[in-house]
């Protein structure tokens, strides 16, 4: 049996609405999870939109959910970032660069930073960043490579096709100029454990073991795997947004702790069952 779950970890696109829905049940879940006073917080590699444009959105869904409660690879980006004081170009939608403000981006460069960037994913874009880590080898320091994550693909919004993620386009410049990237966002183990502290306060995350934090995921791999199977999350895959038959069969570390799921309504109506046999 599993252990009481003390916080709950939500990927977004696809696991409570796809494109400009919201999956049926998903908003009453979310208010009946509130509810019971576990802790959440809204995970997610989501590149082209600021926390707060994702806020707003979810909150015209009909979510009651707050800005602070949205945790982005975005943000584990700037703190990257600012830490290394890098001048980075950025591969990014213009809605995302909010989050970068107040970072220097002119040139020369000496880092770049990919998101899920479609109107950059050009041949001479492309070309000059590969420049930039090209030419490093001239400067004191190598250039940065930095993912804002690796996703192989993603459902797109009317009509739930699925779309190249930015990870071919990573691995391209990887290939291209040897330099390895450094990722930032789901399935990292740093990612998960930041959105963790996020979530909980210092005294309960102390307390809390990750074996009693669950993961809600539609991606097997980006939500479910790395570091969330590495850290022991109880991880829930649902059968919504990018999921197809037989997804569960691909998970790498010994099976879904969690399960697989119709969907987000279902994994919350789980969760609170068992808190209510283990309380």
């Amino acid at each position: 049996m599993q252990s009481a779950i003390r916080g709950v970890l939500i990927d977004v696109s696809g696991t409570v609405h796809v494109a400009d829905k919201a999956i049926p049940g998903a908003v009453k879940a979310l208010d009946r999870l509130r509810a019971s006073g576990i802790p959440f917080r809204f995970c997610t590699n989501t590149t082209q939109t600021s926390g707060e444009t994702l806020a707003k959105k979810l909150r015209g869904l009909g979510f009651n959910v707050n800005r602070d409660e949205i945790f982005t690879s975005l943000s584990a980006c700037r703190q990257l970032v600012q830490s290394r004081q890098l001048r980075p170009m950025l591969f990014l939608e213009p809605d995302a660069l909010q989050e970068f403000d107040g970072i220097p981006q002119s040139e020369p460069h000496d880092s770049v930073v990919v998101g899920l960037s479609p109107s950059n994913f050009s041949y001479d874009m492309m070309n000059k960043a590969f420049r930039v880590l090209a030419y490093s080898e001239r400067t004191e320091a190598p250039a940065t490579l930095i993912a804002i994550h690796k996703a192989k693909y993603f459902a797109e919004k009317d009509n739930g096709d699925l779309s190249m993620g930015p990870g071919g386009f990573v691995e391209a410049l990887e290939y291209a100029s040897g330099i390895k990237a450094h990722v930032v966002g789901k399935p990292q183990k740093a990612f998960f454990e930041l959105a963790i502290q996020n979530m909980l306060p210092s005294s309960s995350s102390s307390s809390s073991s990750p074996t009693s934090i669950a993961m809600i995921g539609d991606d097997v791999e980006q939500d479910l795997g790395g570091g969330a199977a590495e850290l022991g999350l109880v991880r829930f895959l649902v059968q919504t947004g990018k999921y197809r038959p037989r997804d569960e069969e691909r998970d790498a570390h010994g099976g879904l702790s969690g399960g697989t799921f119709a969907d987000f309504a279902a994994v919350v109506d789980h969760i609170l069952k068992q808190n209510r046999v283990q309380d």
